[in-house]
């Protein structure tokens, strides 16, 4: 079975990803429930995330809307010079290689057909000194892959993503990440 554009980039990066970074994901466990629950009062330190993780899903946003614009239909469009502003290395240069990529294929999506992603807070994640982590789902089954003919080249999956964030020069940037295929999304 082939894949879509997205799913041979987002499979081509998990396995750079995995080849090139040692430290895995650091994940607390998570003290048990009480049977009765007492929430917390609000404390700065709570709204510090809040804001964070609003942000950071802000970046992740941002950038899946412009790897939308220029990925699916490479030979209409530049590399986005606002990538840099959103993404920072390792995690720029896999992006900017799935777009070499595709545009030395001849790649494109069928128009007016986009990937559908859903991401999540990622509490107790971390990975190479992150401050703030993301979980997501990427589904591409909708958009297939067609050469400079139309012909379909390869068909979408599901990819459950693991997205770390820190900042570099006073701005939060989407850094590492993971991609594993998998048959649905858990999240919602």
């Amino acid at each position: 079975m082939h894949r879509s554009v997205f799913a041979v980039v987002a499979l081509a990066v998990s396995l750079v990803l995995a080849g090139c970074s040692s430290d895995g994901v650091d994940e607390s466990p998570g003290s048990p429930s009480p049977s009765v629950s007492v929430p917390a009062p609000p404390s700065s330190v709570d709204a510090e995330m809040d804001a964070l993780y609003a942000e950071a899903e802000s970046v992740f946003r941002r950038m899946m809307e412009l790897r939308f614009q220029s990925e699916l239909q490479p030979q209409q469009y530049e590399f986005p010079a606002e990538l840099g502003e959103l993404l920072a290395d390792p995690y720029l240069s896999w992006v900017r290689g799935g777009y070499d990529y595709m545009r030395e294929q001849n790649w494109h999506a069928p128009d007016g057909v986009e990937p559908t992603f859903v991401v999540a807070r990622y509490p107790g994640a971390s990975k190479a000194d992150s401050e703030v982590a993301l979980e997501g789902c990427l589904d591409t089954r909708q958009v297939p892959a067609l050469d400079a003919s139309g012909q379909v080249v390869s068909e979408g999956t599901v990819f459950h993503l693991e997205l770390f964030f820190k900042h570099f020069d006073g701005q939060l940037k989407l850094f590492e990440g993971t991609s594993n295929e998998v048959t649905e999304c858990a999240i919602r």
